[in-house]
């Protein structure tokens, strides 16, 4: 094998490389953009409140509209009202977690109520620093 040789197929090589590498980018890049713009329907006749997946082709939306809050199913063949909500106070409680913009808390927030629940049950034993309990 000589070196002269070696040099334009590692060139190749590495070309090639950048060119699959560029193109999955760019496709991952486009995806996500499309992905982002299919989300939300907000055009002041309807608004998707929240989205619930139950599955591959199944989910629980809420929506708003004409000021009427609907639950419907959505399946890939069908799509089902399940429910009007009509109660004052499931109005309230909605307009209250819109009003904090509708955000799920933090995962942080999660692992410290469960390291708290750990360690409030006694399940894990303080030692001191030469391993004795």
């Amino acid at each position: 094998m000589n070196s002269p040789d070696l040099f334009p197929s590692f060139l190749k090589m590495v070309s090639a490389l950048a060119v699959t590498l560029g193109i999955m980018l760019i496709t991952i890049y486009l995806l996500k953009k499309a992905m982002k713009r299919t989300g939300v329907i907000n055009d002041g006749l309807m608004k998707i409140l929240s989205t619930q997946y139950l599955g591959p082709k199944n989910s629980i939306m809420l929506i708003e509209v004409l000021g009427d809050i609907l639950v419907i199913g959505v399946s890939s063949n069908q799509i089902s009202l399940l429910t009007k909500i009509v109660d004052h106070n499931s109005l309230e409680q909605l307009e209250n977690i819109q009003g904090q913009g509708g955000k799920n808390p933090p995962f942080s927030d999660y692992l410290m109520r469960c390291k708290t629940k750990i360690f409030s049950h006694g399940h894990f034993v303080k030692r001191d620093e030469r391993g004795n309990v």
